[in-house]
């Protein structure tokens, strides 16, 4: 039984269609049902060239032998794949090519794609994020950093009357420190929704001049992952929106849901341990902290800077202006110092007016810059008119390899002291 017939008519009509075109003159000897829909119901005896667009993308074929590829139809916004051969029959030669739509199966397999690599992300990220559950919460605006393919990232949290800002800059691997005054319009960036893209002017100024500080400008633009409010806490994170950032998963409740959660766990787990580590009145680390890390861990570093640092006048300030006016350059004394700390620089207030930065791991052309930039940050502080006119004495030291720290320590101590003398005004008391 001869089924020649139905198997071209299911192939035509299913499958898709079949055109043969002779190789000598370039003419349509053969064109299906497809192809007459699809070109027109007159296209034999027509130009190959003139009719098929996608005829130059056909690879080159030989005799009995068959290839197989893909053509995109711009127009239609379809997607086929083609089989195309070339035989001989009557000393003529001939090309046959049989032409089927595949833009569903395409879609769909683009789909599965899809999702298969946004789930293997999804796991990854939350096994990364799951594996640093135990460390602070800052520590996951790295991770952030890189799954939303980004540059920089901030976790802003509220303690004590303030907000602490940490920025993680992908450009130069980094953390930075900043603080800032709570007030009504500060607490904005709790409100800001997460839907749209957030303008650098649209944020506070004093959070615009925390993000300067981190090299963003005028146009920069943001974008908040989430926010909340745990242990009395409230939080937010935002992100940098960035050129390369992919924005797809930017709303996916799985990954926000998984921020949340570590961000509030670390939280929570940080607010038990900031009052044993910090001082109430600056938030720098306190002295009890500082007496466990030089037991613990300055006295074996590869290098070390100790900046031995007092803060002058400060009974003058209580004495005249009220106690009140001596925690403000207290608070800014601390504030200079914030604003230059990182995973490695670390500051201290022992307590009254003596301040101290220990610099982990740094050359001593690194040490000497960071000075630089302290000295700088207090003279921007100093800028502003309010009446606190912060004056810093300073006593650095650097050692390296095998240092005696507990020496090193007296001898920045020493240069302090003469640091405060030179800076003192003629008759002033030494204090």
């Amino acid at each position: 039984m001869d089924f020649s017939n139905e198997i071209a008519k299911f192939t035509s009509d299913v499958v898709g269609g079949v055109t043969i075109v002779n190789e000598g003159s370039g003419l349509i000897v053969y064109a299906d049902k497809f192809f007459k829909d699809k070109y027109g119901q007159d296209i034999v005896d027509m130009g190959q060239e003139t009719v098929f667009t996608w005829i130059d993308e056909c690879p080159p074929l030989e005799v009995d032998g068959c290839a197989e590829w893909e053509y995109i139809d711009i127009d239609s916004k379809k997607y086929y794949r083609v089989y195309s051969g070339k035989f001989e029959k009557e000393e003529k030669i001939y090309s046959i090519h049989q032409m089927s739509d595949i833009t569903e199966y395409m879609g769909l397999n683009r789909d599965i794609t899809k999702y298969m690599s946004y789930f293997k992300r999804m796991s990854e990220f939350q096994n990364i994020v799951l594996g640093k559950l135990n460390d602070t919460y800052y520590e996951l605006l790295p991770v952030l950093v890189q799954f939303f393919k980004t540059n920089k990232a901030y976790c802003m949290v509220e303690h004590l009357g303030y907000v602490n800002i940490k920025t993680y800059n992908k450009l130069d691997k980094s953390f930075n420190n900043d603080r800032v005054k709570l007030d009504e319009e500060v607490s904005k960036i709790f409100e800001f929704t997460s839907e749209d893209d957030i303008l650098h002017e649209a944020f506070p100024e004093k959070i615009q001049e925390a993000f300067d500080a981190t090299g963003a400008v005028e146009d920069s633009c943001y974008r908040k992952i989430c926010s909340g409010e745990v242990s009395g806490q409230k939080y937010a994170i935002y992100v940098n929106v960035w050129r390369y950032m992919d924005t797809d998963v930017l709303h996916e409740k799985s990954i926000l849901d998984v921020v949340k959660l570590y961000v509030e766990n670390g939280i929570m787990r940080e607010k038990l341990m900031y009052d044993a580590t910090h001082d109430g009145l600056t938030g720098l680390f306190n002295k009890a902290k500082y007496l466990e890390m030089a037991d613990s861990t300055y006295k074996n570093m590869e290098s070390i800077c100790i900046y031995n640092m007092d803060v002058n006048n400060l009974k003058v300030f209580n004495d005249t202006m009220g106690h009140e006016a001596g925690d403000k350059l207290l608070i800014k004394a601390a504030d200079s110092i914030r604003k230059v700390t990182n995973e490695k620089v670390h500051g201290y207030r022992l307590g009254g007016d003596e301040y101290l930065m220990i610099a982990c791991n740094v050359t001593e052309e690194d040490a000497l810059k960071l000075k630089e930039k302290w000295e700088k940050t207090l003279a921007k502080l100093n800028s502003v008119d309010d009446g606190i006119d912060c004056i810093i004495a300073i006593g650095m030291v650097y050692g390296q390899g095998d240092y005696d720290y507990d020496n090193m320590m007296k001898e920045a101590d020493g240069l302090m002291y003469e640091d405060k003398k030179s800076k003192k005004k003629p008759g002033e008391e030494i204090r």
